[in-house]
């Protein structure tokens, strides 16, 4: 049973992160966006690149859960037994 409380705190940790580091960026590229002449607006890019984003919060959400689920099982079971 801790095994898997280790695994869905390690996933969920991982795309609360994932999720905020994402939207901070792409809120970064939208802010950037207004000082230039030839860009389209913030609200038309961020709708061009959603799905992008939204496949690589899926993506990094996974491997990194996977690594940190992996590592704190492993290291739970050295430790606890």
């Amino acid at each position: 049973m801790k095994y898997l409380l280790l695994i869905l705190a390690s996933y969920a940790g991982c795309h609360y992160l994932v999720g905020l580091l994402i939207r901070g960026r792409l809120a970064d590229i939208a802010d950037g966006l207004r000082y230039r002449s030839d860009a389209p607006t913030p609200g038309e890019y961020l709708r061009e690149v959603e799905a992008s984003a939204r496949l690589a919060h899926r993506q990094y959400t996974l491997f990194a859960g996977t690594v940190l689920s992996m590592l704190l099982c492993a290291l739970a079971w050295w430790f606890g037994g």
